[in-house]
């Protein structure tokens, strides 16, 4: 039984999540995203950063497609193993992996979530846990984040379980300025963002 507190977080998000979905139809996301984008170009930890995970948008998401384009950076995305590029049908065994990402090379399905991720393999992604890959970098999406660098996702939890297999990973929440609110409901298995990027 989910105590009262919890039950009230719950609702809050809920609440959150409705407010950012709308808010982000009414945005100018492609200068967003332009902003954001040079702004990371900028930072000593992607410059410094050999490995980095991104991610591919959604509609209303920040798009960090650009950056792709830096050739010196050994590219990965999230795939949910589990999901249409891979035969299960045990959604409760579906968690994010990742996989080495190779602009115009790398073959792109649509997974349940009609989010594009890399084709699975049988030996082309890393789980974290018995095959590992060292990740500097990881941007995450998320519909909005709080000045104490907290992120509300879709609230399937996928993120910030992939993120405790990630610890010394730094990780970028990257939102429009105006879904950076003050304070969101956090509870404890939430994991904090390194640095939050608005426009």
């Amino acid at each position: 039984m989910k105590h009262e507190y919890e039950m009230d977080n719950n609702k809050k998000k809920i609440e959150y999540r409705s407010w950012a979905k709308s808010l982000r139809q009414t945005l100018d996301l492609k200068s967003i995203n332009a902003h954001i984008e040079a702004k990371i170009t900028k930072l000593d930890n992607y410059r410094s950063a050999k490995t980095v995970m991104s991610y591919q948008a959604k509609d209303t998401e920040v798009s960090l497609h650009g950056l792709f384009k830096d050739g010196l950076k050994l590219w990965f995305l999230p795939a949910i193993s589990g999901g249409k590029s891979q035969e299960t049908k045990d959604r409760k065994k579906e968690e994010i992996v990742v996989v080495p990402f190779f602009p115009d090379k790398t073959k792109l399905v649509k997974n349940r979530f009609n989010i594009l991720e890399p084709e699975i393999t049988d030996d082309n992604f890393f789980d974290q846990i018995s095959k590992k890959v060292k990740l500097d970098l990881i941007f995450v999406p998320g519909l909005c984040f709080d000045k104490e660098r907290n992120r509300l996702g879709f609230g399937a939890g996928f993120y910030d379980r992939f993120l405790l297999l990630n610890p010394n990973s730094i990780k970028i929440g990257c939102c429009p300025k105006g879904c950076l609110v003050d304070k969101l409901p956090v509870d404890a298995w939430d994991v904090k963002m390194d640095i939050i990027i608005t426009d």
